[in-house]
């Protein structure tokens, strides 16, 4: 129960905290080619699909309401940006608490703080990156055979 609480403690501050922190160090929002299929032996497409079955991924698009066009894939790609840093920051502190849960001689609680973390920090983190690739391959497909 404790790690639950702490993760969602921790999910909370690093989604406040994200996007005021989305444009340090831009490069690491590019997807290399490879990463998609690393993601998906994971598990983190099928755990996509089932967000989508009940119905997370419907919530998120219409909390983000994103119009159709250039400007709403710019906003889409954005928020995948944001949620993707503030994961990253939840994992970060997740990551340091375990540590220390470690450190003082509490294994299994730096575990389960480890598993509750990689469930709801690094599988965000990857399925923003599968998404982020689609998308932007996409387009740069378009882009280069309208050429």
């Amino acid at each position: 129960l404790y790690a639950v609480v702490v993760q969602g403690a921790f999910l909370f501050m690093a989604l406040l905290t994200g996007p005021a922190l989305v444009d340090v160090g831009r490069y690491r929002y590019r997807v290399r080619p490879f990463e998609p299929r690393i993601y998906t032996l994971l598990g983190a497409e099928a755990l996509r699909r089932l967000l989508g079955l009940v119905g997370w991924n419907r919530i998120i698009r219409q909390m983000r309401r994103t119009e159709q066009g250039a400007s709403g894939t710019a906003r889409f790609l954005r928020g995948t940006e944001q949620s993707e840093t503030g994961h990253l920051l939840g994992f970060s502190a997740t990551a340091v608490l375990a540590i220390i849960a470690a450190a003082t001689s509490h294994p299994r609680g730096a575990a389960q703080i480890l598993f509750f973390g990689v469930i709801l920090h690094l599988y965000p983190v990857m399925i923003q990156r599968i998404t982020r690739f689609r998308i932007t391959s996409r387009r740069s497909n378009i882009n280069g055979s309208g050429r």
